[in-house]
């Protein structure tokens, strides 16, 4: 066959979304396994997902710092036979948290499966937060938290979500270094005990799974209950905005200021959340998008300047961000409100659609690739009760969307007078 190697060969979008299959049960014990069996390699992803955020803290740092002690000694075991077991096993594990949830996650050859879940087990369920290794994670952890906070970069998210949602909402409330003194054994065992619960958790593993490892973590996480059996449910708390739309986080020794916009939206159940998606992604979503284009090619005023539209269990923000030299953040403002108002004004081109289209679906398809990346999605949409097919919903979304819809929702929901503007730096 010849081929003409002048001329691009045809595309074609895919018309639909393949989701492969997650089989859910419900153990003796109440806890929902939900197992996706793809991959050929002989590995398992093991996470265990508690409702178990900072959100149900009634203390600063004591539900991170409850997670990610769990490793540094149980009844059974030391610390360093923890790592010296998982090491020897060839598994690993990783801790995870949000403001609604937390997640211990193992990774484990098949053959060693059996052993790394007793492991799991006395992490998860029988953890005695000794205070030798927590006055080190607080040294350490205090020190970190210290210098992150030099940075321009973590004042203006900071101030961005405090307010936005109040600096006493679970959502807007920020941790300072002294807060680390405060710990002890006692609130990180109380912590854990009251939400490290079997009827306060989901499982999801990934990989290549049998019956086999389904009776296995049946043994270990399946039959009898543990933990506070009485789910405690946080307190619905007040939204108090800050009235200032324009603040400034003065620091004097900065050489680029960070930037930081945004108003509070919704989560991912709203039936304009895909729509949003799309938008987003237009305005700043990826790297071809038109505040980058602009800010960074066109004036080079940055670096990089993104927006997202984060989600969190009872609400979600639109955010975006940048860290320009100090002398340009006033054109930068002008320049992102220019591209707002645009997209306000104009319908977007059916080429630049196409593009936006090309790269959501595309990168859906990456998002799906591999048997990990499938259980982080499932993860994330159980948060909002969903299943995967809230993927395939953004999937159809991004096939069908018009540049009326985008422009409708611009003007919806981008109203210039209703974001707040976050400025850390020197000014």
């Amino acid at each position: 066959m010849n081929l003409n190697r002048t001329v691009a060969p045809k595309f074609k979008l895919p018309d639909k979304i393949l989701l492969p299959a997650v089989n859910n049960i419900s153990m003796q014990n109440g806890v929902s396994l939900s197992t996706i069996n793809t991959g050929s390699a002989d590995i398992l992803r093991f996470s265990i997902v508690f409702d178990a955020g900072t959100r149900y803290q009634s203390q600063f740092l004591v539900a991170a710092s409850t997670l990610n002690m769990l490793a540094e000694g149980t009844i059974k075991y030391k610390s360093e036979e923890i790592a010296e077991q998982l090491d020897f096993y060839g598994a690993s594990v990783d801790f995870d948290i949000d403001r609604d949830w937390s997640c211990v996650t193992f990774y484990s050859l098949v053959r060693h499966f059996e052993k790394v879940m007793k492991i799991a087990e006395q992490i998860v369920k029988y953890p005695i937060f000794p205070e030798k290794e927590l006055n080190i994670y607080k040294q350490n952890q205090k020190q970190q938290l210290i210098i992150e906070r030099t940075k321009v970069s973590i004042l203006a998210r900071e101030a961005l979500l405090s307010a936005l949602f109040g600096k006493n909402h679970c959502y807007g409330a920020f941790a300072q270094p002294d807060d680390y003194d405060k710990l002890n054994s006692s609130l990180l065992n109380e912590f854990h005990k009251k939400y490290y619960s079997s009827n306060n958790a989901f499982i999801v593993v990934s990989g290549k799974i049998s019956e086999k490892e389904i009776k296995i973590i049946s043994d270990f996480f399946g039959k009898s209950t543990w933990g506070n059996l009485q789910k405690t449910e946080p307190e619905q708390q007040k939204i108090l905005a800050s009235p200032e739309k324009l603040i400034y986080i003065p620091k004097t020794d900065s050489v680029q200021s960070a930037i930081r916009i945004g108003k509070i939206l919704f989560n991912k159940n709203n039936h304009d959340y895909c729509g949003m998606f799309f938008l987003n992604t237009v305005l700043g979503g990826y790297f071809g998008s038109r505040l980058m284009k602009n800010i960074r090619e066109e004036k080079g005023y940055t670096y990089g300047i993104y927006s997202n539209i984060v989600c969190m269990r009872d609400s979600g923000f639109l955010s975006i961000s940048a860290e320009v030299g100090n002398e340009y953040v006033k054109s930068t403002l002008e320049e992102i409100k220019n591209e707002i108002l645009r997209l306000q004004q104009q319908k977007i081109t059916k080429d630049e659609l196409s593009l936006v289209q090309n790269y959501i679906i595309g990168d859906i398809l990456r998002s799906m690739d591999g048997a990990w990346k499938i259980a982080d999605i499932y993860i994330d949409v159980r948060q909002i009760n969903a299943n995967l097919k809230h993927v395939e919903q953004i999937f159809d979304e991004a096939l069908k969307i018009t540049p009326d819809k985008i422009q409708d929702l611009a003007n919806k929901y981008l109203d210039i007078n209703t974001l707040t503007t976050i400025i850390a730096g020197r000014h």
